[in-house]
């Protein structure tokens, strides 16, 4: 078997070589070179019959096509000259049709057989334009012989000289002619299929790249709307505060307040402090989400540990309006999380809850098992979501609000939820009733361990 393997291989690199390689040979010089392949053999093949029934004649215009044929290959397949060779192969082609018709006994010879053979290897190397052409020639030349028999029987003369040997020529000329057909056909088809193959191929690559250049597009408009977002939080959102840092120290360098005048700047002072610090905290893990290769370490944690820290890191803003915080969570709950990732949504959600619920209202926090995750849910009695920003709450879009104390919003806060959620292989989704209060809920895997 692999002896077969080994000469199929051989034989096709010998092939490639004697007709040409699709890298330095267009489709049209490579046929003509596979035609003239053929064609030699052909009278190769034609000039030993004929030495073999001693049609001397023959023999002679035999070879005098193998030397022509010779010299139109080697411009071919050494010079890449085939356009002008086509007519002399098309010339040439048509004496020696002619020549076999008056030396080879006219009709009942083998000559109509070689029209069919030389229209076909015409039709194969010529550019379609000439097809016309080439089928008229044929006509015209093929009912001109047959009409100077027909009218001067003994200008062709009968040149066999036993009812076997007209038999054998006619029959080895016509399978030579049906073998030829055959092979210039599979030839032909096979490059036919080859070629359509490329063309697949390179649609679907088209069509791949253009899906991608689509995709790119669509991520390059995303980011930029980000980018812009981003550009607005920063000018608008972190200028305000720093804007109003500077007028209360102004304020207070210029000693022109009371006590209790400087007591109530310097808790708002405090405010906006607290209120920047989170902005360019949010600001700080966005933009380094943004960035490839977001580094997300997997680990089991206990839930409750991650809401101790972020009760404490709140737990004075729930103060300030006297904000019941209660909690429901089972202390062996495990996760499959980001330490930090998973503090930074929580912090948020707190924050939000605590920013919309009215002075003396409720916010309860609850961890419950679902299946093979844990749903952490934060419910507030606060002034609920409008129905028109539902759907672009986790989005860029959305336009940061105040709260029920003229809080100040961060712009980023669920948007950062919702990323680092999804980073974590959870789920975010919530509830609200305008009115009536809001419910965030972060789904995350359970710790198998």
């Amino acid at each position: 078997m692999l002896n077969v393997q080994i000469m199929n291989k051989t034989l096709k690199v010998y092939w490639t070589k004697l007709t040409g390689d699709t890298a330095t040979y267009s489709m049209e010089n490579r046929a003509f070179n596979f035609i003239s392949v053929v064609t030699f053999f052909t009278l190769f093949f034609l000039f030993i019959f004929d030495v073999f029934i001693q049609q001397w004649n023959m023999c002679l215009v035999i070879a005098g096509l193998i030397i022509v044929q010779s010299f139109l290959y080697y411009n071919s397949i050494y010079k890449r000259k085939y356009k002008k060779e086509i007519i002399v192969f098309a010339i040439v082609s048509y004496i020696a049709v002619v020549t076999n018709f008056f030396n080879n006994s006219g009709a009942i010879g083998p000559t109509i057989f070689l029209f069919f053979l030389t229209l076909q290897f015409l039709l194969t190397v010529s550019p379609s334009r000439y097809n016309p052409i080439w089928l008229l020639c044929h006509i015209i030349l093929a009912t001109a012989l047959l009409g100077i028999e027909y009218f001067n029987p003994e200008l062709i003369p009968d040149t066999y000289t036993s009812r076997f040997d007209r038999f054998f020529d006619v029959a080895t000329t016509f399978i030579a002619c049906i073998v030829i057909v055959y092979l210039i056909t599979t030839y032909l088809k096979r490059y036919y299929n080859n070629e359509r193959r490329i063309s697949q191929e390179r649609n679907a690559e088209i069509l791949k790249q253009n899906v991608q250049i689509i995709d790119q597009n669509a991520e390059l408009e995303r980011l930029n709307n980000e980018k812009n977002k981003m550009f607005s939080i920063i000018s608008h959102d972190l200028r305000s505060p720093v804007d109003s840092i500077m007028g209360y120290l102004e304020i207070l360098s210029n000693n022109i307040v009371n006590n209790e005048e400087k007591k109530m700047i310097e808790t708002e002072l405090l405010g906006q402090i607290k209120y920047t610090s989170d902005l360019l905290q949010n600001l700080l893990y966005w933009s380094k989400s943004q960035m490839k290769g977001v580094n997300v370490k997997l680990v089991p944690l206990k839930v409750i540990d991650i809401i101790e820290d972020t009760r404490n890191f709140k737990l004075a803003g729930a103060a300030k309006k006297e904000i019941k915080l209660s909690y429901s969570i089972d202390k062996e709950i495990e996760v499959i999380a980001d330490k930090d990732m998973l503090m930074i949504v929580l912090r948020n959600l707190v924050v939000n809850a605590i920013k919309f619920t009215p002075v003396g209202g409720e916010i309860a926090i609850k961890v419950i098992k679902d299946k093979d995750n844990a749903v952490i849910s934060i419910n507030d009695n606060g002034i609920g979501i409008p129905e028109e920003k539902k759907k672009e709450l986790f989005t860029l879009k959305s336009q940061s609000t105040y709260g029920t104390n003229q809080e100040k919003g961060i712009g980023l806060g669920l948007v950062l939820c919702k990323e680092f959620t999804e980073y974590q292989n959870g789920k975010i989704w919530f509830d609200s009733v305008e009115g009536k209060g809001s419910t965030f809920y972060v789904s995350l895997p359970l710790s198998k361990l």
